[in-house]
């Protein structure tokens, strides 16, 4: 028994080891992801597991000491929840004004979660709630003969203001490269659409095949579907929004960035989005490389209009950017190059960081760091679509 407790022990402290190691190439980073949004689970263990060694005639003290190490290591988010949960707040406040709330009307807000995280959520609360009607693969464009499809979250609450619903365009992610609609967030876009908004998931061209912009183009397409579209769906064609993680967050601030008089939105939440593509020496298969068709060193012009960075001006619509202090494929230099721009250009934005979340941390719906952005992103959605 003894020996056993020492192999737990060590298993422990490997597993809170890895959730303060940054991601590796070659790391198996979906297992990293799962230990940081859930450190309560080896917290919880390596507790227990020193606990019951304490309890044993023959202690096995590398087992109580590793595990106590490993739990240790793994409640690193519960002891900088309190400084980086007050970081978000005083940030969000400063780019959308501390009566942010007060302005969202009451019937929206009281739609709102109350707590960033709670137990019921943490156990799947959320997603067996948050139900409406999904209606699946529906063609909004066919550029150059390729078949473009969206879904649709249709809310069975009835509109906060009035009898018409705001819209959420949700653009995947996947290096512009891979992915696809309704993959691994699913549950958010239903719990979206319990908050009273029309979600539509989209669709778009992949890289290598198409080059920029035809991605850009894309989107836009579907943003003029939807308000074509808006009586067919109860819409508010004046008050649609876009959400994107990753590849979808750039798409998202390029469509802010270089508007047409037809694709104007009212705001844009960026989960880990890249905003500088810029960079010299990139590797062959980097994606950024196959999404525009030739390194930088070459293609400087086409670079620089694919850059949120470069392209932002004056009167951009809201902005919330949301990204993980541990994000090693999106590093945290994109949000701070992006948001310093966006402060000299007098632009209202707010840029939150979960220290201890990596890219893609949200997939894990019921984690702490999806919850976190989840209280954020519905505060940022229904003040930009009823109150900016």
């Amino acid at each position: 028994m003894r020996f056993v407790l020492d192999i737990l022990g060590l298993f422990v402290a490997v597993i809170g080891a890895a959730s303060i190691t940054r991601d590796k190439p070659g790391s198996f980073r979906p297992l990293h992801i799962l230990i940081n949004e859930l450190p309560w689970v080896p917290s919880l263990f390596g507790t227990l597991l020193a606990v019951l060694g304490l309890r044993r005639r023959r202690k096995p003290w590398a087992g109580i000491l590793l595990g106590g190490v490993g739990a240790l290591l793994a409640s690193n988010t519960f002891l900088r929840w309190r400084a980086a949960t007050d970081d978000m707040e005083s940030a969000f406040k400063a780019g959308f004004g501390k009566d942010y709330l007060e302005r969202i009307p009451p019937v929206a807000r009281e739609r709102l979660p109350s707590k960033r995280v709670s137990l019921g959520n943490s156990l799947g609360g959320s997603a067996r709630r948050d139900q409406g009607k999904l209606i699946r693969d529906i063609e909004f464009a066919r550029p150059d003969g390729h078949s473009l499809y969206l879904d649709v979250y249709k809310p069975s609450v009835s509109p906060a203001i009035g009898d018409q619903y705001p819209a959420v365009i949700v653009i995947h992610g996947g290096g512009w490269r891979n992915g696809d609609k309704y993959e691994y967030f699913e549950s958010h876009s239903r719990h979206l659409a319990a908050q009273g908004y029309v979600v539509f998931d989209i669709q778009y061209r992949l890289a290598p095949t198409t080059r920029w912009p035809g991605q850009l183009e894309d989107v836009k397409a579907a943003i003029r579907w939807v308000k074509q579209h808006a009586d067919d769906y109860q819409l508010d064609p004046e008050s649609i929004l876009l959400l994107g993680r990753s590849a979808g967050a750039h798409l998202a601030l390029m469509v802010v960035c270089c508007p047409d008089e037809d694709t104007r939105i009212r705001g844009v939440v960026s989960v880990y989005g890249p905003t500088e593509l810029r960079w010299e020496g990139l590797a062959p298969d980097s994606p950024i490389i196959e999404l525009m068709g030739g390194p930088y060193e070459s293609l400087k012009t086409a670079y620089e209009t694919a850059s949120p960075v470069a392209q932002a001006r004056e009167g951009l619509p809201p902005i919330l950017m949301i990204e993980g202090g541990m994000d090693a494929l999106v590093p945290n230099t994109h949000g701070d190059l992006f948001s310093g721009r966006l402060y000299m250009l007098g632009s209202p934005f707010a840029l939150l960081r979960i220290p201890w979340s990596r890219h893609g941390f949200d997939a894990v719906y019921f984690g702490m760091g999806a919850q976190v952005a989840q209280y954020y992103i519905d505060r940022f959605l229904a003040w930009s679509a009823y109150a900016a």
